[in-house]
């Protein structure tokens, strides 16, 4: 696993992210990091948090389809 280079904690959860932009979970009943899956779009596509802003804030994008 990479060296984690931000680390998130709420009351029942901690996550992880890594200078590659992968996110961990942390496991308490086995004390390990589990690497999360990236989000899916639409298209079937993995695409990261940062591509849907980056998106959504260009001027000639179409807005965001409601589900």
């Amino acid at each position: 696993m990479a060296k984690l280079i931000q680390i998130c904690a709420s009351q029942n959860d901690l996550f992880g992210l890594d200078g590659d932009g992968l996110v961990y979970q942390y496991n308490f009943s086995s004390n390990a990091w589990i690497k999360l899956a990236p989000a899916w779009d639409d298209h079937g596509a993995g695409s990261t948090l940062a591509e849907e802003d980056a998106t959504r804030k260009s001027p000639d994008a179409a807005p965001p389809r409601r589900r």
